[in-house]
């Protein structure tokens, strides 16, 4: 099965390289959805279950992230889009992307801090197929777990993630429905509401006391 994930992968990134945009580029989930649609399902991940992704599969899809131009809450979208109509989730360590990190810029400081990476334990995506987990109150489109509760600063503010928080709801370059994260600014705590992705390599947070999104550069996964 491996070997056909990685002709999947050459056949991937042969393409990539024909068009000419290759790893600096920006490119967004859109233009990158078909190359992670395509080496998930050369895993031929099993339906109704979740799938824990080893440390080469973890490997790969950063690779493929690095070289179609996209930051990792694009990977998210990305994934997403594949899985969930599916009926497939998958799971991927902390400790794995941590180690990757010696491969790999995952997005730089900003990007770290708001997916917790240093407390990660694992995340969950995909669909939800159980709403009724008495000590994990259920599944949502994406779930982090981390190894305590935490407090970042993002730039907006303070955010404080508690030990497991995500997004309820994911659709094409948006993920809604936040739960588990609150941001301090000044005197005023609220909580994080969404993240849209609004162009190639950008995002804006949104949290529910201000009217206006942060806007930032959301810098894509790159080779080190």
């Amino acid at each position: 099965m491996k070997k056909t994930v990685y002709g999947i992968m050459a056949a991937a990134l042969f393409c990539v390289t024909l068009t000419g945009l290759y790893g600096a580029e920006r490119n967004g989930a859109d233009y990158a959805a078909p190359y992670v649609a395509s080496f998930l399902e050369a895993l031929s991940l099993p339906a109704g279950e979740s799938y824990a992704f080893t440390y080469q599969d973890t490997e790969q899809m950063l690779g493929l992230s690095a070289d179609t131009g996209i930051n990792i809450f694009e990977l998210i979208d990305c994934m997403y889009r594949y899985l969930a109509p599916r009926r497939m989730r998958i799971s991927i360590s902390g400790e794995a992307l941590r180690s990757l990190q010696s491969e790999f810029d995952l997005g730089g400081e900003r990007v770290l801090a708001i997916l917790s990476v240093e407390k990660l334990r694992y995340l969950e995506l995909g669909a939800v197929l159980s709403s009724s987990q008495s000590d994990l109150r259920g599944q949502n489109a994406l779930d982090v777990y981390l190894d305590s509760p935490c407090s970042k600063y993002i730039e907006i503010g303070t955010a404080s993630y508690e030990a497991r928080f995500g997004f309820k709801t994911i659709t094409p370059l948006l993920l809604a429905d936040a739960y588990g994260v609150t941001v301090k600014r000044l005197f005023v705590t609220t909580p994080l509401t969404k993240l849209e992705l609004y162009a190639p390599g950008k995002g804006a947070i949104y949290v529910k006391a201000l009217s206006r999104p942060k806007k930032w550069n959301l810098d894509i996964i790159s080779r080190i």
